[in-house]
């Protein structure tokens, strides 16, 4: 019995956590041996709310048996105890109140995962979502930030070089393979000990001089976009096209 309930736990925790928006985003960046303790706490939430559920189907039969016997004209030859019956059932040989209780916890699992109002959420929704669930992460917060707004980013990679785009998407699921995916406007790198930036390359001028935009055909600004590591870079910030000149900014011929 104590494994059939562990095998229910597990599998209820698991299949809530892979499904689940929100807590899928939790799940993604849990690493070790926190990952089996978040499976299990969702589980035991699953399991306690059968628990709960089969509690009250006992109560509800203690009640009815109570009035039956209040209201019978013959007790001794009428006595009811269907909560009693109810506990002495038992199902392949394992006591049916815990057969219920699992069933209920799966019942309720499935219905969180499925039909509930997180489980299907609008694209309005998933994207407020989403911005709740990366505010409290500077990186992810300020590439949300970017994407809902249409800002440039200014990406400073470990190597030194220079990355000033919009940003496509992001994705942070994998630690492995997170990665951020830009469309850029000018490309370079820091150079010596005063960091100041050379510009190697003015994506934005190109475009311009070729006619090139987001929805362009054949080719268009997506065609040239860079998909960047989250592990190579080194700084993050919002670029201002408006005050590049007072970056002392110079292009390297």
């Amino acid at each position: 019995m104590g494994t059939a309930v562990f095998m229910v736990l597990m599998v209820c925790g698991y299949w809530y956590t892979s499904r689940d928006l929100s807590t899928r985003f939790k799940f993604k960046r849990t690493f070790g041996w926190d990952v089996y303790f978040l499976v299990a706490l969702y589980g035991c939430i699953f399991v306690l709310q059968g628990l709960v559920a089969t509690a009250l189907i006992w109560l509800v039969l203690f009640i009815a048996s109570g009035i039956m016997n209040l209201t019978s004209y013959s007790l001794a030859d009428r006595y009811h105890h269907m909560q009693m019956d109810f506990i002495n059932w038992s199902f392949l040989g394992i006591q049916a109140p815990v057969v219920i209780m699992l069933t209920l916890a799966v019942i309720f699992c499935i219905y969180r995962s499925n039909w509930a109002g997180s489980a299907r959420l609008n694209s309005a929704g998933r994207k407020e979502l989403y911005k709740r669930l990366t505010h409290s992460n500077g990186v992810e917060g300020l590439l949300f930030q970017c994407m809902e707004e249409g800002h440039l980013a200014w990406i400073t990679l470990k190597s030194r070089r220079i990355y000033i785009g919009m940003v496509h998407t992001a994705s942070f699921e994998n630690s492995a393979t997170a990665n951020v995916v830009i469309v850029p406007m000018l490309s370079g790198y820091r150079e010596g000990k005063a960091m100041s930036l050379c510009i190697e390359h003015n994506y934005s001028a190109w475009y311009d001089e070729h006619d090139i935009s987001l929805d362009s055909s054949p080719r268009s600004a997506m065609d040239f976009r860079k998909v960047i590591m989250v592990e190579q870079i080194e700084s993050l910030s919002l670029f201002d096209a408006a005050s590049a000149t007072a970056l002392s900014i110079r292009q390297d011929q």
